[in-house]
């Protein structure tokens, strides 16, 4: 089978953070954008964040992304991917307004056209430390193999939202009749995303047993009392087995939104190794997924890596380079490096 590679060949920015009519041609495979702190790099790499997602990297709302200057930001990629060429537009005045080849779109529809992958010097800490942002980094790749996945994790969370407001605000009264009706359709949305995601892990392990012959893996816990037969009844079990608790809390115990996951190095977990070895192993997770998203659509993610030379060495840099050879990589650094084929130049205005 052909091997398609997704590959972003022109960006263009208006009012977003400090860029503005900024305009940049990309490479189709090895690029970096170089200049120093300031100047705009990390903001292209953002951008195209948003384009595939719909929001920004870092915990910030649209307003936020405004510059000072301006009322509204624009941000426009001109994509290749095995589709044909696909022009995709965020725009921003008084609310946020995607668009797909001048349709509009959702982000669940632009990441058909350009997924990212994205790594950097400052959160790749936090997928190993902290894990919620490893959840929702699992739950990005999850979406990128299974679209659909991605609506059963909107549903769920807005049944939790409204559960938990409930529970806040039962009080001495009790309404057990209404609290059963959330558990069962909670139950009903939890189990779709337990099951894919036990089903995702299963993939991505054996994808990483395969490609690197080594004991790198990751350990999946969904936070249920029973995981021995999974069920829609399983799990509605547990939720009712922890109702006076919750209602004691005042708030939800149980379910994807507590699931845990550990990354296994011959079995210890990655915590305890060095910053140079958490990069690494981190990085052949992203590797195996890279293949694996090739196995099942068939195309290539672009990979963003912001200020790379910080977010990894000299060694995980050549395994980039070694394992992700074809595919469009697009990074940011302080300084210039040849091992890039294209490179740019960014200035700070004064």
């Amino acid at each position: 089978m052909f091997d398609f590679y997704l590959e972003v060949k022109k960006l263009e920015i208006n009012g977003f953070r400090n860029l503005n009519n900024f305009s940049i041609n990309f490479g189709d495979k090895k690029n970096l954008i170089f200049g120093d702190n300031g100047s705009g790099k990390t903001s292209v790499i953002e951008a195209l964040f948003l384009l595939g997602f719909g929001k920004s990297f870092l915990p910030v709302n649209k307003k936020e992304l405004v510059n000072f200057k301006a009322s509204g930001f624009f941000v426009k990629a001109e994509v290749l991917n095995k589709s044909g060429e696909n022009t995709l537009t965020a725009r921003f005045e008084k609310s946020f307004y995607m668009q797909a080849n001048s349709e509009k779109a959702v982000f669940s529809q632009t990441s058909h056209y350009l997924y990212p992958l994205f790594f950097s010097s400052s959160n790749y800490n936090y997928y190993i430390d902290y894990m919620a942002y490893f959840r929702k980094l699992m739950d990005r790749f999850i979406h990128g193999v299974h679209s659909l996945y991605l609506h059963d994790v909107l549903r769920y969370n807005s049944i939790l939202k409204q559960k938990n407001y409930l529970l806040k605000n039962l009080g001495k009264s009790i309404n057990n009749s209404e609290l059963n009706s959330w558990n069962t359709v909670l139950a009903e949305s939890g189990c779709k995303i337990v099951k894919k995601r036990m089903a995702f892990i299963n993939q991505l392990n054996d994808m990483i047993g395969e490609i690197f012959r080594f004991d790198l893996k990751i350990n999946y816990f969904p936070a249920l009392l029973t995981t021995a037969s999974l069920s829609e009844n399983s799990i509605f079990n547990d939720l009712c087995l922890l109702k006076k608790t919750e209602i004691n809390s005042k708030r939800s115990l149980l379910g994807p939104q507590r699931d845990r996951f550990d990354i296994m190095v011959s079995g210890k977990k990655l915590q305890l190794f060095s910053s140079g070895e958490k990069k690494k192993y981190l990085m052949m997770i992203f590797a195996a997924y890279i293949e694996l998203f090739r196995q099942e659509r068939n195309d290539h993610p672009v990979f963003l890596i912001d200020d790379y030379d910080a977010a990894m060495d000299e060694k995980n840099l050549n395994f980039l380079m070694d394992h992700f050879s074809k595919i469009q990589v697009i990074a940011t650094s302080v300084a210039k490096n040849e091992k890039f084929g294209h490179l740019f130049e960014l200035k700070k205005e004064n």
